[in-house]
C-alpha cells in the first residue's frame, strides 16, 4: 500500500476571538507548515505531523471555525519538486535568522571574556539565552524535513556558542581579579596607541577619549593580533592590552575608571558605549540605538582604519557636545 506523501490542512477562521488568526498563523509557523494556496497548508505525511495538524484542527473548530485534515499524493498544479523547494526555502530563512541571532550571542560572550572574568549574574543571563537558542535549534531540526541549505553554518555557529559558553563557565568560578589601578594623563602622554584593525564603537569612542582627555596629539596604530606592544606603545581593546575589557566594563569604561574621570556627560557616554558594545542593555540608554546606527554607517563609509578613526573622533565630539548641553541646568 502506497502512503500518500502529503498532509493538507484547510481551514476557515471565525472573526472572533480576534486573536485566532494570529494564533493559528504562529502555530503553523512553529509546525513548519508551508502555504500551498489560501488557507491550505502542507506538511509531510508522518505520524507526528498528523498529530500536530489534528491538534490544530481541533483548536480551530473549538474556536468556532472550520478545518479539515487529509492526505494527498499531489497538490494541484504544484509538483513534488516545487513543494519540497518551498519547505527548503522556508527553513533556509529560519536558519539564516537563527545564525544571525546566535552570532550576536557569541559576540556578547567574546566581549565578556575579554575582561578575564564573567560575573555570576552575567553568566546566569548568558545561560538563559543559550537555553532559548538550544530550544529553537531543536525546533528547527524537527521541522527541517528536507535538509535545507543553511543548516551546516547554523550548526557551526551553535558549536562555537557552546565552546564560548564553556569558557565563560570556566572563568566565572575563579576569584574576580583585582581591578586595574589608576593612572595619570601624564603617564600616558607621548605614547602610540595600538589596537585591532577595523575599529568599531568601543575602539572609536576610546580613541576619542584619549585625544580629548589624555593626549591631543595621540598617534594610533592598527595591527592584526596577536601583537606584542613595543616600547612607548599602549595596546587597547585587545585581549592582553593595558586598557581593555574588565569584568563587565567595556574598554571605554576601563579608561574612564582608571583615569578617574567623573564628568556627568562622559559617564552618560560610557553607558551608551557599554549598551552598544556589550549588547546587554545594562543601562538601557535611549540614545544607544541611534548612536549605534550612526557608527555602523560611518564604518561603511570609511573602509580604511585611519580615516575611519578620524571620522569617529569628529562624530563623538558631536555626541559629547549634545550630552553636555543636555546636562546643563
Amino acid at each position: 500500500m502506497i502512503v500518500p506523501r502529503w498532509l493538507l490542512l484547510t481551514h476557515q477562521l471565525p472573526d472572533k476571538p480576534s486573536n485566532i488568526r494570529v494564533r493559528v498563523w504562529r502555530k503553523l509557523q512553529t509546525l513548519g507548515a508551508v502555504a500551498i494556496k489560501n488557507s491550505i497548508y502542507a506538511l509531510p505525511n508522518r505520524p507526528e505531523t498528523r498529530e500536530d495538524f489534528d491538534w490544530l484542527r481541533k483548536d480551530i473548530v473549538q474556536s468556532g471555525g472550520e478545518a479539515s485534515v487529509f492526505a494527498a499524493d499531489s497538490i494541484g498544479e504544484k509538483d513534488e519538486h516545487e513543494i519540497v523547494k518551498s519547505f527548503q526555502e522556508a527553513r533556509a530563512k529560519d536558519y539564516s535568522e537563527f545564525a544571525e541571532s546566535l552570532s550576536e550571542f557569541n559576540e556578547k560572550i567574546r566581549s565578556a571574556l575579554e575582561g578575564g572574568h564573567v560575573k555570576g549574574e552575567a553568566l546566569d543571563k548568558l545561560e538563559r539565552q543559550w537555553s532559548n537558542h538550544k530550544t529553537e535549534w531543536e525546533r528547527l531540526s524537527r521541522i527541517d524535513f528536507f535538509r535545507a541549505p543553511g543548516r551546516p553554518s547554523a550548526s557551526a555557529a551553535l558549536g562555537t556558542g557552546q565552546g564560548l559558553l564553556n569558557r565563560a563557565k570556566a572563568v566565572s568560578v575563579k576569584q574576580a581579579p583585582t581591578p586595574p589601578g589608576s593612572v595619570t594623563r601624564r603617564e600616558l602622554q607621548g605614547s602610540v596607541w595600538v589596537t585591532r584593525r577595523s575599529p568599531h564603537i568601543d575602539r572609536l569612542a576610546s580613541a576619542w577619549l584619549v585625544r580629548r582627555f589624555v593626549d591631543s596629539g595621540a598617534v594610533f596604530k592598527f595591527v592584526t593580533p596577536p601583537y606584542a606592544a613595543r616600547a612607548k606603545e599602549i595596546a587597547y581593546d585587545m585581549t592582553d592590552g593595558e586598557f581593555t575589557h574588565f569584568g563587565d566594563w567595556c574598554t571605554f569604561e576601563t579608561l574612564i575608571h582608571r583615569l578617574g574621570l567623573k564628568h556627568a556627560p562622559l559617564l552618560c557616554l560610557a553607558e551608551i558605549i557599554h549598551d552598544i558594545d556589550l549588547k546587554d542593555r545594562k543601562f538601557s540608554r535611549p540614545e544607544a540605538s541611534g548612536v549605534d546606527l550612526a557608527v555602523r554607517g560611518l564604518c561603511r563609509r570609511h573602509a580604511q582604519d585611519a580615516p575611519r578613526l578620524e571620522a569617529g573622533i569628529a562624530f563623538f565630539d558631536g555626541v559629547y557636545a549634545a550630552l553636555s548641553a543636555e546636562a546643563k541646568p
